[in-house]
């Protein structure tokens, strides 16, 4: 009777590993992989030529192992030891985030921007992961497995998922410049941007960077056009993420939804200067940008009050 957890068991893991790494490339595949990379990996001092690599090849072990999970061959020599100890491998990071570092909350990005996931709820998660691949291992004796004609078929196949992963998203692994992920001076936005708004060097702006397709982004302008006719400012520029299919078609829509009236351009993320998360709201005086919000962590995010009270301390 036991026996018939076995393959949902599989097939729940399977989907565990799939999510975990479409995820990490949900919704645009540059964008994401560089979120994971600044957030995850970039943040705790692993460099940035490293990052661009690890991230890559973390994601295909995930896509690897979820398809492992559905197939019979090394399952009990391969699968299950290699899944049970990349799960307590992050879950001792996530211990050491919560208990060391006091990170209760914010998105751990186990999940990417898909499932955003405080860090002691993912701890939580690995926790109950790691018993039912202990009733794996308990059950293993009762699992059949095959072997392939050779022992490099398994890291054949992963090879295959990673160089796959760096065909699909190769600007920022081979072409995107440590200096811009890395940006200090929040100036270069302007200086980047100044022949198509010259404004933003001569007075008090707001610049914002937007996906045409990210729903906070459309939150976030929604909010911010009824703010502008409070400021009276008339220079609001946005500047949308160009990488996405239809992405006229997709702006289009955004103006629509949001009624939003500003001046925009279209950019290539692998140009984008902003090294922050979408949406990205910036305060800009004679081309210096005093303050910025970004992302969706609480005390980072675009915030009406904060934005106004910042807003008419530039004056």
């Amino acid at each position: 009777m036991i026996n018939k957890f076995i393959w949902p068991l599989r097939i729940l893991f399977f989907l565990f590993f799939f999510i975990s790494g479409f995820s990490k490339i949900y919704p645009n595949i540059d964008v994401a992989i560089h979120l994971f990379e600044k957030e995850q990996l970039i943040s705790i001092g692993i460099p940035f030529c490293l990052s661009t690599w690890l991230s890559r090849g973390l994601i295909a072990l995930e896509f690897s192992i979820s398809i492992a999970f559905l197939v019979p061959f090394y399952f009990k020599r391969f699968t299950l030891p290699l899944s049970s100890v990349l799960i307590m491998f992050f879950s001792l990071f996530l211990v050491y985030e919560v208990f060391i570092l006091g990170k209760w909350s914010g998105n751990c990005g186990c999940f990417g921007q898909l499932i955003p996931m405080s860090p002691p709820v993912s701890l939580v998660k690995n926790i109950i992961a790691l018993l039912f691949l202990g009733f794996l291992f308990w059950k293993r004796s009762e699992i059949s497995e095959k072997k392939t004609p050779s022992i490099f078929f398994l890291p054949l196949g992963y090879f295959f998922v990673f160089i796959l992963i760096c065909i699909t998203s190769p600007n920022i692994c081979f072409n995107r410049s440590e200096k811009i992920i890395n940006a200090d001076s929040l100036s270069i936005e302007v200086n980047l941007l100044k022949d198509k708004f010259p404004k933003l060097q001569t007075e008090k702006s707001i610049l914002c960077f937007y996906s045409p397709t990210c729903p906070h982004c459309m939150n976030t302008a929604k909010i911010l056009q009824s703010l502008i006719a409070k400021t009276g400012v008339d220079t609001h520029y946005v500047v949308f993420m160009s990488d996405e299919e239809d992405t006229e078609k997709n702006i289009k829509k955004f103006l629509m939804e949001t009624k939003l009236k500003a001046k925009y351009t279209t950019m290539k993320f692998i140009d984008f200067p902003t090294d922050t998360d979408v949406p990205a709201i910036l305060l800009v005086k004679n081309g210096k940008v005093e303050k910025r919000f970004f992302g969706n962590d609480e005390d980072k995010k675009f915030n009406k009050n904060k934005f106004l009270e910042s807003f008419y301390k530039l004056d």
